[in-house]
Order: C-alpha cells, then structure tokens, then sequence
C-alpha cells in the first residue's frame, strides 16, 4: 500500500479530560483499523491510542501533512458487545465514555506510552512456567520413590496444589524458593521450565483436565443440590442469591457451576471484594480446573494484567477461561462470559467511589449479564439490603439458601464481655480477663485463635496531655497514626494520604512535652498480647504487612501451617477465609464500629461480626466468638448473639421504608475538590446553583454544599452537595462537561451515584 493511498485514521488520545480525536496516516507495511490500539507521536511524545473512525484521503495534501502511525499496538481491542456495554457503563456511572475507556483497558494502555515490557516487537515476554512432570505427578500422588531434600519435596507439594504449574517468578519471588531448587527438580527431570505461550497454556490445561477427570468431587449436601438446581434452572440474563451461613459450602457450588458453563465452551468471571480473598479461592479453581485459570488485579504486575486482557480477547471458541479478580476484572474483554460470581457480595469494596467512573460492580454484572445473557451468583453469608430486598420483590434475583454447614458443624455460640465490669474491677489492660484465660489455654491445645482489631498501627492518635490538642497531618484535616517497629522505634503516618514524620518532642499548639498516644491499633494489641501471655505466637494481617506481591497468601499460608498461635488483624481477617484449625474469633473493640455516623453502620457492623463468628470452628473442633465492648445491650449484638440476621434486615428495611431512605430513595454525591479553600468553597455554591433547576425540576432534594466530612485530603480542599431523590429515578443532571462549566477550570468534580457512605 502506498502512502498517497493509505487511508486516514482518526484516533482518539488522552489529550485532555475526556481526550481528543487526531488524525494520522495509516501505516503502509501494518496498516491499523477501526477498533486497534495504535501508538503515534503527539507534541513531540509517544502516545498510545484508539482508533475510532478510518477515512480516506481528502487530498493529496491533507495525507502529506499528516503524521503515520508509528505502530500497531493491539489488534480488534473494541468487540461490538463489550463495547456497547461499556457505553451503558458510562450512561449509568454518568461519566464520559473516554475516562469510562480508560478505567476498562488494562493501565497505561490510553495516554503516553511507556516503555515496551519486553522484546523488540513490544510485546511483553512470556513468563517461565515450571511444571510438574509425569514422574513429579506420579511422585505427588506418592506413587514411586525419589530421595528429595525438604525444600524439593515442598516445592513438588506447590506446583501439586497450583493446579501442577506455577509461573517461575511466583515460585522465586512469592514462595520463597531459590532457583537452586527448581534446577534440581529440573535435573532429575521431575518438572519442566518452559516459557508459557498460548499453545502450552492450551495444553497445560487440557493436561490438568485429563487429571481432574477421574478425581472425587465432595458429596453435595442436600441444601447444596436444591441450590445447584436453582442455578440449572436460571434463564440467561438471570441472578441467584446464594445466602448460606459461613462454612455452608458456597465456592463449592460455583465451582459446580463452572463447571458447567466451561463444558458448554463458554468463559467464568469469579469476583472477590478484595485482593486478599483471590489466593484461597484461586487455588481452589486451579486445583479444580487447572491453567485456564487466570487472575486479575491491581496486586498482578502491568505485563501480567495485559496478558490476562489479551488472553481474554483472544480466546480460542473451544478452549474457554476462567478469572479471579476484584472488582476491575468486571471490565475484562470475555467474548463469551457464562457465568458471573460476586464472592461476599455484600462488601462495600465492590463499589468504586474514586476516581470516576464511580461503579458498584454488582450492577454492572447484572447489566452484563442481560445483555449477554450470561448468569449471576451473588454469594454472601450476610447478603445485603437491596440483594435481600430485590429478591423479595422479583427483580430478577431469586434465592437460594444454605442454613447448615457441611458436615453439620454447629455455628460457633457468642460471649459478649461487659468491659464496664472489667474496668470497675480494677482490670485495665486491653484484653480482658475471660479472653486471656483462652489464650493462655490455645497452644496447649494446638489450636489457632483470630482477634480482629478495627484499626492497624500502634495507637489511633496522639494528644498533648497539657492543652488537649491532638498531632494533624499537614495535608489532611485527620489525626496521624503512630506506627511502631519491634525495636520501640516510632513514627507518625496518615492512612489517608500517605504522610509520614518523626514522633513530636513538644506540642505546636502549648509547647508542653506531655504527650500520650490513645487508642489501640495493631500494632499494640500484639505488643500487650505478648506481654501479658508468655510464649504465645503472634502474627499480624493488615495493610503494613501483606504489601507487596502475594503478601496475602504467603502470611496466610504461614498462619494455616502452625507459624502462629493467634492472627491479629483489621478487618480484612473477617472476609471469606477458611482456617481449620482457628477454634477462636475475638472482637477486640466492638465499640468503635458499632458508633459509627453512617446509614449503614448496623448492617456492615453485623455484617462484619457475623463473617468474623464464621472463621471459627469450620474444622472438626467447635469454635467459640468473644466480644468486648462498653456497649453490652446494643441492638446490633442482640442480634448478633442471637444470629438474627434475617429479623434485623426486616427491622432495618422498615426503619427505612419509614424514613424513605435507600434503597426507598437514590442519592448521588458530588464532590468538588481544590487546592484553595475558598476557590474550592465558591465552585461549590456555584454547581449548587446551576444545578438547582435540573433537581428541582424532578423533585429531588438537595442537601448542601458543605465541607466534605474530612475537608482536606492531600492538601485539597473538599466540598460536597448530596443529592436525594425517587427511587429508580435517573440522575437529575446534565452532561459531566457542562457540570465542569460551572465550577471552572483547577477544580475538580467526582460525580458518585448511589454512594456506599454518606
């Protein structure tokens, strides 16, 4: 093809908010169409962007000016239904399709292109795999003899439990294993080290399926097979609500619904609400059905997010995929999706509140699924209000229910320490004298203990005990945490945006040296814990400690094989994992999150208790839930020692209903945000009021503008403006670009339909 004759593309770039359309020239050796990725120069930088439109030439001298592409990124990114899905999404978030685009394609792929992650074509090198030979299968299966050494016998035990494979760099990196081994194995040729491409990804597959073939699957309970043919029985576009009580056998029924779905050639999308959930329920679908299995998340690496994108796209008709991820993978290109799984579909994580577009992954499954016609499973122990309502109702969400555990372990039963008795005792340490004398008792009985603490760190707060005042962040309007290391030496650090400083010597305010920290976070907990019980092992599971790649299941693993004693953590403990040999679940501070100024404080607190209760006795000894608060008659832990999930949701509905509040209403939160108070304060009162005809118009009430609840976050300013309206009503707003008119240029706006938080 010729230059004079190659057509002209129009590509959108991130030019701007909601980007640009340019033109270029098509490249004559690898011509782009509508739908790829290509990369061009722009302002002297390369970029990478979409090709929206193909032309040809006006002229002769409109192609002689025109720039030609510099490459071919992606081919066919745009599929026409996952693209017209994504125009809904936009609709719905009420956000611009280019910034909805964005959120969608794996990072970096709209804007300036970075430096290719591989070999000279720029495309991302393949990952070495090793996996497990015939004669390691054989020996995981302990058929034959092989004189191995621990480390050899634990890595064949890995590659066993990942489904036979596992990715070089996981195996090095994350389990901890030295190269020295993997080499070993090599040369007794008991596994194989081999980049993964597609075809050997295909095969390793087909491999592992041929193994699953002949293994037992667990006996279905007989709540369990009424579920699973209520899952049969689903029309395409159709949910279930899958409630059943922790221990109940849940992932076992999606994994039999996956199976299903795969066999018919179509793909699974299974979501977990966070990061720290994907390992155990990954392992489990590796293990069922092998590397057609793939992850998606912001914890993968950019070049392995990107192959899980292209692989998505890609997919060959009779070889379809399975993936676990968070909520981003709701975007994934499945060109076929069967089944969609939201794991604890409760949990407010699934809901994006910033950046734009702001997204419940839950409706936008239930969008994806009628317009693909694939099937939903909402999955949950304690479902949510709206869920619980909408099958109710008949919204297209019907509901299945799993009371009993497998097995017919009994549900764990509930204490509750007054600490008011503890306190007018004389007893002031943090852990009481009831859940002391437990822990004291754990090892010796060669069980495991979990304590849940609302906060991490080592103390909520600093204060000058002289004048009261307590050590801001210099950027945001919150307290800074202390943070301590195991050699006494402390700091100070923001949970919001990042900042850190050296613990005061003198208050700014009095200049007194009276300093005293309050609260108890993490960090503290441990120390006193180790304090207080000599010998007793101790492990902490919060955000400081599981950073990093895979630090959620490498500390977890450790915990599941007898490291520690008892696992202190926030409350990402609570969430869906399984640990046989925990006998205890501790409450360390109820109080905290049972006061909470928020619409929803009693349902995610119960929420939250109810999943604690249910991480302990899940294996053959019964398990036992302490709580301690100052709160002993709330109506919250009535039903909790009760276990009256359902009457509390019927209380709460009421109490709403009454009130007219969700989900008998919509909200919409606009938040403004800029560097200057006042600027950011005036922007505000303008939105307001150029928003004032559209709402009033609708009947919609709005309650604002007002400073956000915390009014400064990394050093911006913050104000917001709380829309309230009918239910099901569409969003009495104009175009996001005109809203952007109103408040001017150096402020920003998030729009956030139906908000988790108030």
């Amino acid at each position: 093809m010729s230059a004079a004759s190659s057509p002209v593309l129009d590509v959108w770039l991130h030019a701007g908010r909601d980007g640009r359309v340019f033109s270029y020239r098509n490249h004559p050796d690898t011509p782009a169409r509508r739908g790829d990725l290509v990369r061009v120069q722009l302002r002297g930088a390369s970029h990478s962007g979409l090709v929206v439109a193909e032309r040809p030439a006006g002229s002769g001298q409109e192609i002689a000016r025109l720039r030609t592409i510099d490459a071919l990124q992606e081919v066919g990114v745009l599929q026409e239904d996952w693209w017209r899905w994504l125009q809904d999404v936009a609709r719905l978030c009420h956000c611009s399709l280019f910034r909805t685009l964005r959120a969608a394609l794996p990072p970096g792929w709209l804007g300036r292109a970075r430096p290719a992650a591989g070999g000279s074509d720029g495309r991302p090198r393949q990952p070495l795999m090793v996996r497990l030979s015939p004669g390691g299968r054989q020996l995981a299966e302990g058929v034959g003899h092989h004189a191995l050494t621990v480390r050899q016998g634990q890595l064949v035990a890995q590659l066993w439990r990942h489904g036979g494979g596992r990715p070089l760099r996981q195996i090095t990196a994350g389990d901890g294993f030295s190269r020295s081994v993997v080499q070993a194995l090599e040369r007794r040729e008991l596994v194989t080290v081999r980049p993964q491409d597609t075809a050997s990804a295909s095969a390793a597959a087909a491999e592992q399926e041929a193994v699953d073939a002949g293994a037992s699957l667990p006996e279905l309970t007989d709540e369990q097979q009424r579920a699973m043919e209520s899952v049969h029985a689903l029309a395409p576009g159709e949910g279930l609500l899958v409630w059943g009580v922790t221990g109940s056998g849940k992932t076992e029924l999606y994994l039999r619904a996956a199976a299903a779905v795969l066999a018919r050639g179509e793909s699974v999308l299974m979501l977990a609400p966070e990061i720290g959930l994907v390992p155990q329920l990954l392992d489990r679908c590796r293990q069922r059905f092998g590397y057609r299995v793939l992850e998606y998340h912001s914890g993968c690496s950019p070049a392995q997010r990107v192959r899980t994108w292209q692989r998505c796209r890609r997919q060959v008709p009779d070889r379809p995929l399975l993936v676990v991820g968070t909520r981003s993978a709701i975007f994934l290109p499945l060109p076929r999706p069967g089944l969609i799984v939201l794991d604890e579909e409760h949990d407010r994580s699934y809901k994006q509140e910033a950046p734009m577009p702001c997204y419940h992954c839950r409706e936008l499954a239930r969008l994806r699924c009628r317009r693909s016609g694939a099937r939903l499973i909402l999955g949950s122990a304690t479902p949510s209000l709206e869920s619980w309502r909408d099958c109710r109702s008949g919204r297209g969400l019907r509901l299945a229910r799993l009371r009993r555990r497998v097995h017919s372990r009994p549900l764990p039963p509930v204490r509750v320490v007054d600490m008011r008795l503890e306190l007018a005792a004389g007893h002031r340490r943090l852990v009481s004298r009831a859940l002391k004398q437990r822990l004291e008792r754990l090892r010796e009985a060669g069980n495991q203990a979990v304590i849940l603490v609302p906060r991490r760190g080592f103390s909520s707060f600093v204060s000058c005990r002289s004048c009261g005042t307590a050590v801001q962040c210099p950027h945001c309007d919150v307290s800074l945490t202390v943070h301590r290391r195991a050699d006494g030496a402390a700091w100070l650090s923001c949970h919001w945006c990042g900042h850190r400083e050296p613990c005061p010597t003198a208050c700014r305010a009095c200049g007194s040296r009276a300093f005293k920290p309050f609260g108890a976070g993490t960090q503290r907990v441990v120390q006193e814990l180790g304090e207080d019980i000599e010998g007793l092992r101790l492990m902490r599971f919060d955000r400081d400690t599981t950073r990093g790649r895979d630090g959620h299941r490498r500390l977890l693993t450790a915990f599941a094989s007898g490291a520690a004693d008892v696992l202190v953590g926030t409350q990402m403990l609570a969430k869906g994992m399984d640990l046989p040999r925990v006998t205890l679940a501790v409450v360390l501070a109820a109080d905290g999150l049972l006061h909470r100024p928020d619409l929803r404080s009693g349902e995610e607190c119960l929420q939250l208790l109810l999943q604690l209760a249910g991480r302990a006795g899940r294996g053959e000894r019964p398990g036992e839930v302490i709580v301690q608060t100052y709160s002993p008659d709330h109506p919250v832990l009535r039903h909790f020692v009760e276990g009256a999930y359902e009457p509390f949701l019927e209380e709460e509905l009421s109490h709403r209903r009454a009130a007219g509040l969700v989900p008998f209403a919509r909200a919409c939160l606009l938040q403004v945000h800029g560097l200057g108070a006042t600027a950011t304060a005036t922007a505000a009162t303008a939105l307001a009021e150029g928003l004032e005809p559209y709402w009033r118009e609708r009947g919609w009430l709005a309650i604002g503008p007002a400073p956000a609840p915390v009014a400064r976050v990394a050093g911006r300013s913050r104000w917001q403006l709380l829309l309230h309206g009918p239910e099901a009503d569409p969003l009495p707003l104009p175009a996001e670009s005109v809203m952007r008119g109103l408040i001017g240029s150096g402020i920003g706006l998030t729009i956030n339909p139906d908000p988790q938080e108030l």
